[in-house]
């Protein structure tokens, strides 16, 4: 039977934690939710949750994403190493203003992942060698970037790069354990390192083509979350500000609930 473990990453206080957890608690078993809390030890001791890990990881505590080359190989391997002699068979992995939408949040997942055949699932998920993006044009020009991967691919063409949006993702057991064992060879932006590494370990990464729409960078969703819902989005991102306000005792009228 599947058991998905579901991620939460945030550096919030401890009251945004506790409204954000509120929210969750309509998509899935608390049990079953796991907050990866990368702010600050005092606010990670208050957080009244019973599943939850420390995140002490420089690579994570990054301003501009691309240019620092944000990691989550850390969170990875603290995630891996809490699961160990657990039963879960899948992770969803999600950023704190990653704002799941629907009651059915992994059974979704869940099933896509068996439509596709797939071991990941992501967003904006694209092949990018040969193309030119910025963080892949940075990458590519390291001579041990494409090295690398020659080093680990089980595939016949060593050559694929992919990219994937970072803010939520969903795995298997198996993929996400791989690629948390894995070292990262020299800084490589998340968005590259993950899928990439993914597809090269072997497993199957595929995109969430009519999910993409509602997940994006561009400017807050909050106020588009119920006009998001009646247009099939399981989530949506990023939604910054909700728990801030929450926890201050504000109210905005509309999206109280999955």
């Amino acid at each position: 039977m599947e058991k998905v473990l579901n991620v939460v990453l945030t550096h919030q206080a401890p009251g945004c934690v506790a409204a954000m957890l509120e929210w969750w608690r309509q998509c899935a078993d608390p049990d079953h939710v796991l907050i990866a809390a990368g702010g600050a030890r005092e606010d990670f001791e208050r957080i009244a949750h019973a599943q939850k890990i420390f995140i002490d990881d420089p690579r994570l505590h990054t301003v501009d994403h691309q240019r620092e080359f944000q990691s989550y190989s850390g969170l990875f391997r603290a995630v891996s190493q809490w699961l160990a002699g657990r039963d879960h068979t899948h992770v969803s992995v999600c950023e704190y203003d990653h704002l799941p939408l629907v009651a059915g949040f992994n059974a979704r997942h869940l099933a896509r992942l068996a439509d596709e055949r797939a071991d990941v699932l992501g967003c904006q998920v694209r092949r990018v060698d040969g193309t030119n993006p910025p963080h892949y044009l940075y990458h590519q020009s390291n001579p041990e970037f494409h090295r690398f991967w020659e080093t680990v691919t089980r595939r016949a063409e060593s050559d694929v790069v992919l990219s994937m949006f970072g803010s939520g993702s969903f795995w298997t057991r198996a993929a996400f354990d791989a690629v948390a064992a894995a070292t990262e060879p020299f800084r490589i932006y998340l968005e590259i390192y993950l899928p990439t590494l993914a597809h090269h370990l072997g497993f199957r990464v595929r995109d969430l083509p009519d999910q993409n729409p509602f997940v994006q960078v561009f400017r807050d969703l909050e106020s588009e979350i119920d006009e998001a819902r009646r247009a099939g989005a399981w989530a949506v991102h990023p939604v910054k500000t909700r728990w801030t306000r929450l926890a201050a005792g504000q109210t905005k009228a509309g999206s109280n609930g999955v």
